[in-house]
């Protein structure tokens, strides 16, 4: 006479095997998550640099009071992930040089998305490292 079904041993096979393929994609998946919500950061860092530019070219300086731009302050949205900073690197009437920066902290990780302009042509977007930014 045969039986139908699985033992137990084979049944506690399958579920370590799941437990392990759980533990090995946990961790990617958060990453995922956070690199996701860096999105927000990106675009609200875009909109402030766009509009320090037209500051800037308004009135020959920047501000470092996201209330002074004509643009609306992600840092007064409720539900915000990101808390946003700017940074004057030594603009001057010809050159413009600033930091925008996004900060978020979140089960004790930091994330930070960066806008450095560090003359009037050139600008880099990074990212930190826990978001697949540059490591150095």
């Amino acid at each position: 006479m045969r039986r139908k079904g699985f033992t137990l041993l084979e049944v506690l096979i399958v579920v370590i095997i799941i437990g392990i393929l759980a533990s090995i994609a946990l961790p990617q998946y958060t990453a995922t998550i956070e690199k996701s919500k860096s999105a927000e950061a990106a675009m609200n860092v875009g909109s402030l640099r766009a509009a320090l530019d037209r500051y800037w070219y308004q009135n020959g300086s920047i501000t470092t009071t996201i209330s002074n731009l004509d643009i609306d302050d992600p840092n007064n949205v409720s539900n915000k992930l990101y808390t946003y900073s700017i940074t004057d690197d030594g603009t001057d009437a010809t050159t413009r040089k600033y930091t925008v920066t996004a900060t978020r902290t979140s089960g004790g990780n930091t994330y930070t998305v960066t806008w450095k302009q560090t003359d009037n042509n050139t600008g880099k977007l990074l990212r930190s490292a826990n978001l697949g930014g540059p490591t150095s």
